[in-house]
């Protein structure tokens, strides 16, 4: 097995142990034996549990970033069509990407108030996501300025968004998650083609 592969094998376990157990339940003999790995492999990557910690959540930023990079929308080259057909690959992809929870947001949860670094990555990293989203608004809102801010409506769906997680994991019902995206865009879209 490669270098990268354990790494991988290791930042996997990680995320799904912290999204299922919290990081504070999560211990390295947990990630160790989730991967099929040593802690000699563990360490050999990884200073401590913290920069674990740090790692998980910059491969599952880089990781969902690709399964949101490679969807339908892609081939479409109207700007406006583009930005709605790439909100349906989102709603397409989130049991993918949600179905266990937001590791921002577990994250956050339980580290933001007693962990100084965790909460300013973290934090830069849900503005990533808003500025992220926020460019697939913008070709909408030039079309229609009578629209919130695409800053504004970046907000607006990724605060949907954590919170159908939540709902998701409360009912364990991940298909929650899509539906109430589904009808974010949907009444983007009646506000986009009401007559004026």
């Amino acid at each position: 097995m490669s270098e990268s592969d354990s790494k991988e094998r290791l930042l996997a376990a990680a995320k799904a142990l912290v999204l299922a157990k919290g990081f504070a339940g999560t211990t390295v003999d947990a990630i160790c034996e989730g991967a099929q790995l040593t802690k000699g492999s563990f360490y050999h990557f990884f200073k401590s549990k913290e920069e674990l910690g740090l790692a998980t959540l910059e491969w599952s930023m880089m990781k969902s970033g690709e399964i949101l990079d490679e969807g339908p929308h892609t081939e479409i080259a109207d700007p406006v069509e583009r930005s709605f057909a790439f909100f349906e690959h989102v709603e397409s992809s989130a049991g993918q990407l949600w179905s266990g929870g937001c590791i921002l947001a577990s994250f956050s949860l339980e580290l933001a108030e007693t962990n100084e670094r965790m909460h300013r990555t973290v934090a830069g990293m849900f503005s990533e996501v808003m500025d992220y989203f926020a460019t697939w608004f913008e070709p909408i809102v030039a079309r229609w300025p009578e629209l919130p801010s695409a800053k504004e409506l970046a907000n607006e769906y990724l605060s949907l968004l954590e919170g159908s997680i939540i709902f998701a994991k409360a009912f364990r019902d991940p298909s929650r998650i899509s539906s109430a995206l589904r009808a974010f865009r949907r009444n983007l879209e009646r506000l986009t083609t009401a007559p004026v």
